[in-house]
């Protein structure tokens, strides 16, 4: 079946459309003092997608429809099976239907783990540059803690393992929240890297959260390896999700994955109750969607390399590295010379295209960096840095 991912679907002023994304970019905006949006604004900024959801998911999500009914739901063995099933199938990932924890969403899923499994005041390990736990961390009462990661210059990534060993070795620090693949630097890490951190972590005593929502959108040839088939269960929990990979995340459907035997003693009593269509969005999602995320992986990756390529020849002062995983890019613009002022005022207002400035991932990136989401129609895409670039020629 062929998949339409070029089709421009209005999410402005389609009455069914609630988007976040579109409707109210003004939390951006608002953070670089922009207090106007341009009627023509282009949103890049939000990692969700501006493609219509698998037409298999939409004809499920129909007959319960019909059903009429939509009360208080239970998650049948039916979900479970379905998610085991396609960690098994597409990422070689075995473990028990027992071992899954649904929560209404990822944010909620960690802010829940924070806060069941460490205590008020003890401190929290994020890789930096890193898409912002801040919430879910610091609204626990608990301490962000920041590591830094290398870049080398042309902002491909890699761990400082001697900075990451310094934070655990804190007794203060009592968890690591990994992000992976990791957003927004693009980065999916080794089998040697994940079992590096996982020997420091269990060393020290940090119990490792591995955010994994993104890990079916990868690049043609990229493998992904499950922090936990990589490492083994012990001490370590597992986020997994459908909301960036089908483009469900108005649904707030979040497992955890938790096979260390201890680990789910303790959230034994982990309780939520997702709606229907949630219930439904994930089986049909997780059954019938392979084709579906195969043809969305060939088309984001149609995206990034068209990008990257007009970026290189309109853009030529600016860096960026391709992704090996997630639908984004980071554009640094440090090198055109300008202050952080001239580079929103280029983008955001002149332009009218929405990113999200480095501010948001790591205060000390500032607005010279900048992440876009390549997750809409190709064309639209394209427009975004055809306008950017000529705001920025000449400089």
């Amino acid at each position: 079946m062929k998949y339409e991912f070029d089709e421009i679907i209005d999410r402005i002023h389609d009455p069914f459309s609630f988007s976040a994304k579109w409707l109210h970019p003004s939390y951006i905006l608002d953070s670089l003092g922009i207090k106007e949006v341009r009627d023509d604004v282009i949103c890049l900024e939000t990692a969700d997608m501006d493609f219509r959801v698998a037409p298999e998911i939409i004809e499920d999500l129909r007959k319960l429809t019909d059903h009429g009914i939509f009360g208080y739901s239970t998650i049948p063995d039916s979900y479970r099976q379905a998610v085991c099933g396609w960690y098994e199938r597409r990422q070689g990932w075995k473990f028990d239907k027992d071992d899954i924890f649904y929560f209404p969403g990822t944010h909620d899923a960690i802010a829940q783990l924070v806060k069941r499994y460490t205590k008020e005041g003890e401190g929290v390990i994020v890789l930096v540059p890193c898409y912002g736990y801040h919430g879910d961390v610091e609204g626990n009462n608990r301490k962000y803690v920041e590591v830094q990661m290398i870049n080398d210059g042309n902002e491909y990534f890699t761990i400082d393992f001697d900075a990451l060993e310094d934070a655990c070795k804190d007794e203060n620090n009592t968890m690591i929240i990994m992000c992976h693949p990791h957003n927004p630097t693009g980065r999916v890490f080794t089998h040697e890297e994940l079992n590096k951190i996982a020997d420091i972590c269990r060393k020290n005593g940090v119990l490792i959260v591995s955010d994994e929502v993104h890990s079916d959108i990868l690049r043609k040839g990229q493998g992904f390896e499950p922090m936990m088939k990589a490492c083994g269960p012990e001490g370590l929990i597992s986020c997994t999700a459908v909301n960036k990979t089908f483009n469900l995340a108005g649904l707030a459907m979040t497992n955890a994955i938790i096979s260390d035997p201890k680990l789910k003693k303790q959230g034994a009593d982990f309780y939520g109750m997702p709606s229907p269509f949630g219930i439904q969005a994930v089986i049909s999602a997780y059954t019938k969607g392979d084709a579906w995320v195969d043809a969305l992986n060939e088309y984001i990756d149609g995206n990034i390399d068209t990008c990257m390529e007009y970026i290189k020849e309109n853009l030529p002062k600016a860096k960026l590295v391709r992704p090996e995983g997630g639908y984004s890019i980071n554009i640094d613009f440090s090198d055109y010379g300008l202050s952080d002022e001239e580079v929103v005022d280029r983008i955001y207002r002149k332009a009218g295209v929405v990113l999200n400035s480095g501010l948001f991932f790591d205060d000390s990136r500032k607005t010279q960096v900048h992440r876009a989401c390549l997750s809409s129609p190709r064309s639209v895409c394209l427009e975004a840095f055809e306008r950017i670039a000529k705001e920025f020629k000449g400089c």
